[in-house]
């Protein structure tokens, strides 16, 4: 999944097989969220989701909750313009 804050910045965060049913619902597209306690790892690798240099790992004591000084539903100027990819293998 791609996160992004409000200054626009977007980040790669994957969740581990063994920890999805812990994030089930927690984490919807679209829904503005705070995580918390996370911990960051190199973003490396030819398949990258975003540009930035590191990528967020989930963990059992992560929190998730309610962004309260941000909208609840992210303002579509915070999504990428995914209908002009190309992709070529």
């Amino acid at each position: 999944m791609v996160f992004v804050d409000k200054e626009g910045t977007r980040i790669h965060a994957s969740v581990g097989e063994q920890l999805i049913k812990q994030f089930e619902g927690k984490l919807t597209e679209g829904e503005a969220k705070v995580v918390q306690l996370f911990k960051l790892y190199d973003a490396i690798g030819d398949y990258r989701t975003t540009a930035h240099p590191y990528k967020i790992g989930f963990f059992q004591t992560n929190f998730v909750g309610t962004a309260d000084e941000f909208p609840s539903e992210v303002p579509e100027k915070y999504f990428a313009d995914a209908r002009y990819v190309n992709l070529i293998f």
